[in-house]
């Protein structure tokens, strides 16, 4: 019902979007949807879903939405690691879109998913702080005390991510991503500021998302040359009613029928934390997300995680 309800409201949307941009990635998530759905043909549709990803539309709400219908149908199908792996994904790269990542946790459950490791090599020994080791970096986390490995994969810009979850603070997502690179050692502080300068191009989905010029720092992470900062953004908690449908996101304008005007959005103040890493061999970013008034515990959390953290 989640799923139709989600459908429909997309077709709403569309009337307010260009159809230009939109039309062929919305004709292709319903067709998906009816492979999965419909005619229960799973193949068909993770090929559809997978291409609507690579795509990378225009609205990030088609992308996150194949995400999840990629985790579902991995999992009907009954490859839990698949389905875990892909959920991984969804929740690193599609945070913003709560109820897209809150269904596929709620079908996820009783599943260990999160604890599903492609990228690396895990130490999850009872009693012994976590570790884990990415293959390609030789980049090693060790937890602090409260934390827990989530689980890895590949990301953007042809990186590798690892995600953590944390007890010390409710967070939207925390997690490391990772690249070997041939940095010459002269200019690390260029390239630090220069991943900083560029920063808000991979938020532009991100409402309002804005750094604080007093936040950022130079300093040592790991005995390795380091910046960090903290960025402010806002999550809107948009709606449109419509035969009892109601459509929760950041990508819409919210309009009561009723009304003669939009009615004013409510937003939910966040924050995110990043701490950019280099070495003459490796770049590795940090960055974690949670409401403003949890940024205390985030920074305090990850720089603990950080500073645990062995980068070559």
């Amino acid at each position: 019902m989640r799923t139709k309800l989600f459908a429909a409201a997309v077709g709403l949307a569309l009337a307010t979007w260009p159809a230009a941009a939109q039309e062929s990635a919305a004709v292709q998530l319903q067709k998906g949807i009816f492979a999965q759905q419909t005619t229960g043909d799973l193949d068909a549709a993770i090929q559809i879903f997978r291409q609507i990803i690579a795509s990378n539309p225009v609205e990030r709400v088609y992308a996150a939405q194949a995400q999840m219908h990629l985790a579902q149908a991995l999992l009907q199908k009954g490859d839990l690691n698949g389905a875990a792996t892909e959920f991984n994904v969804l929740a690193a790269n599609y945070s913003e879109f709560h109820d897209a990542v809150a269904a596929m946790a709620g079908r996820m459950a009783g599943v260990e998913h999160g604890r599903t490791f492609s990228s690396g090599t895990a130490t999850l020994s009872q009693g012994e702080p976590e570790r884990y080791q990415n293959s390609r970096t030789g980049v090693t986390f060790t937890m602090p005390s409260g934390w827990r490995l989530e689980g890895d994969g590949a990301s953007s810009s042809d990186g590798e991510i690892v995600m953590f979850s944390t007890t010390s603070v409710h967070t939207d997502l925390v997690a490391a991503w990772m690249k070997p690179r041939n940095n010459d050692a002269g200019q690390i502080p260029g390239l630090l500021r220069g991943d900083l300068n560029r920063k808000h191009l991979d938020r532009t989905d991100f409402g309002e998302w804005t750094i604080r010029p007093e936040s950022v720092q130079t300093r040592t992470v790991a005995g390795q040359q380091a910046l960090s900062a903290v960025a402010d953004y806002a999550v809107y908690n948009m709606s449109i009613q419509a035969d009892s449908i109601k459509w929760e996101g950041r990508t819409m304008t919210a309009v009561n029928p009723k009304a003669s005007s939009p009615t004013k959005p409510e937003a939910t103040r966040m924050v995110e934390y990043l701490i950019w890493v280099r070495t003459p061999k490796t770049h590795v970013q940090f960055f974690g997300r949670a409401k403003l008034e949890d940024l205390a515990a985030l920074e305090s959390g990850m720089d603990q995680l950080a500073a645990n953290t062995v980068i070559p």
